[in-house]
């Protein structure tokens, strides 16, 4: 007997509901399958290999104390999550300034009234710290309005006849801990974070300065200078010291370790000439090598330092030392301390910009110029097609320091012809005046330096149109300080002949992208 249909049609429904409930619970339980797998390879993949380079949850639970053993590193211990390079992450200080910075100066109380001068162009009483360390009581009164005040460092005559550069090396920890003694639990003054060394006669740029050191963690143990400008100089002390005269910077870290060990490093190195080669010594047993800034100038050259300052580093100018060495750097004054004020004062309206090179071309009927700026010091005017991987080169207008050789320096150079022929120097013009411009720029002029009457003149066309240049004035933004944080970048320019011919316009610009600077 058949079924009646409504129970056949009833029992085929249920079926047909009974396996799609079957394939859901199949979809559900793959789904959930996924997910948990999911889980399990993102929970191992965090313990096995983390951001960090820990060594992940399986390393740490098989060896805490085996981090970097493979290295050959040892454990670390409690204060280097404190002391050491990630620290510099999870701190966020202000910008440095200069009254962030102390100055140690080395200096006699003999001498001081005839190199004061050189401390008096850049010194700032009001925003600026430290002192000048005498080696005794000064004879007439003390100029503090203008200078920074004094201390006599403490004695040091038991390092017999190398008591003058064993007192001066210990100007980093005596400075220190003049800090300290001054300023115990001072909290209105800000922070030291730099002390920085200079001579007498070094002349500093504060604000290059201040943009140089920014650059690094003043948490951290930092050594900043520059070696000599001379071979020589150089393999007789070392090139991983910075030369004092030139200036050079330790960070409130490493100025902490120094003012503990330095006596110590002062009995072992009495043997050294200099105070920087002890300080160098002391820091080289700390572990401390030189970071180098090209910025700092030792000037261990003779003769004429325009070459080398006409192409400056594409790096912020910080100090010059030796200018009583070497002839006046311009044409404005007798004295190398007249002659450096032209160039301390074009630093006040554009600091970072200073000696700053830029290459132009003008082109005319039958000629090609080249041109090349170092602002607030010098323009060259080359009457033919120089490249400028040739204009980057210093003239060789100096010679070394101790033999008075033509070389070798630490840098190329090129030489420059003599008067005798005239159709391969340069015309040479010397910062005559600087002001404020429009839209946040400067303008500075340079005056042509007049040859003497007894040099030759060049016959070609180039030369004769280049003679009746006069004047160039260069337009050019403001650098900022923040630019030195950057990859360096020499700026470009344009030219353009102007006054009938007697004055030469350069307009210095950055540059575009793919920008070439082509003869």
């Amino acid at each position: 007997m058949q079924p009646p249909k409504w129970k056949v049609a009833v029992e085929g429904a249920a079926g047909i509901a009974g396996g799609a409930g079957d394939q859901r619970r199949r979809c559900v339980a793959a789904s959930l399958s996924m997910l948990i797998a999911a889980t399990l390879a993102f929970l191992a993949y965090v313990a096995f290999f983390p951001d960090d380079g820990a060594g992940g949850v399986y390393r740490w639970w098989s060896c805490q104390d085996c981090r970097g053993a493979a290295l050959g590193e040892f454990p670390p211990d409690d204060a280097a999550p404190a002391d050491g390079p990630t620290a510099a992450v999870r701190r966020h200080h202000t910008p440095t300034t200069l009254s962030h910075i102390v100055f140690g100066i080395g200096a006699s109380a003999r001498t001081w009234d005839q190199r004061r001068g050189y401390a008096e162009l850049w010194w700032r009483p009001d925003t600026m710290r430290g002192h000048v360390w005498l080696d005794e009581e000064p004879v007439s009164p003390w100029p503090s309005a203008t200078c920074p005040p004094y201390r006599v460092s403490p004695d040091a005559s038991r390092f017999g006849n190398r008591a003058s550069a064993s007192r001066m090396a210990r100007i980093v920890a005596d400075s220190f801990l003049a800090i300290h003694s001054d300023q115990p639990n001072d909290t209105a003054t800000p922070e030291a974070r730099w002390f920085v060394m200079g001579d007498d006669d070094t002349v500093f740029f504060p604000e290059n300065l201040v943009a140089t050191l920014r650059k690094y963690d003043h948490d951290e143990m930092y050594y900043v200078g520059a070696p000599s400008e001379s071979v020589e100089q150089n393999v007789m002390h070392s090139y991983g010291m910075a030369f004092g005269g030139g200036g050079f910077a330790v960070s409130y870290p490493a100025a902490a370790e120094l003012a503990g060990a330095m006596d110590g490093c002062l009995d072992r190195y009495s043997q050294f000439y200099g105070s920087d080669q002890r300080v160098q010594a002391c820091l080289s047993e700390l572990g401390v090598p030189l970071t180098r800034e090209p910025g700092f100038h030792q000037v261990d050259i003779r003769g004429d330092a325009y070459g080398m300052l006409a192409a400056h580093p594409v790096a912020p100018l910080v100090s010059l030392h030796h200018l009583d060495h070497i002839e006046p750097i311009s044409p404005a004054g007798h004295s190398p301390l007249d002659a450096v004020r032209p160039l301390v004062r074009a630093s006040q309206f554009d600091p970072a910009r200073l000696l700053q090179q830029a290459f132009g071309y003008q082109r005319g009927p039958g000629y090609v110029w080249s041109v090349s700026v170092a602002w607030g010091y010098t323009v060259q005017l080359y009457p033919w097609a120089v490249a400028p991987h040739e204009l980057e080169v210093p003239l060789q207008t100096f010679k070394t320091w101790r033999s008075w050789a033509n070389g070798p320096f630490v840098f190329n150079t090129r030489p420059l012809v003599g008067t005798d022929t005239p159709c391969w120097r340069p015309a040479m013009f010397f910062l005559s005046r600087v002001r404020n411009g429009t839209g946040g720029g400067t303008v500075s002029e340079y005056a042509r330096r007049p040859e003497t009457k007894s040099v030759k003149e060049c016959g070609k066309a180039s030369f004769r149109a280049a003679s009746t240049v006069h004047t160039v004035k260069v337009f050019a933004p403001k650098m900022s300080q923040n630019e030195w944080r950057r990859a360096p970048r020499r700026h470009c320019c344009k030219t353009k002949r102007t006054s009938w011919g007697s004055v030469l316009e350069v307009r210095i610009r950055y540059c575009s992208r793919g920008e070439l600077t082509t003869p």
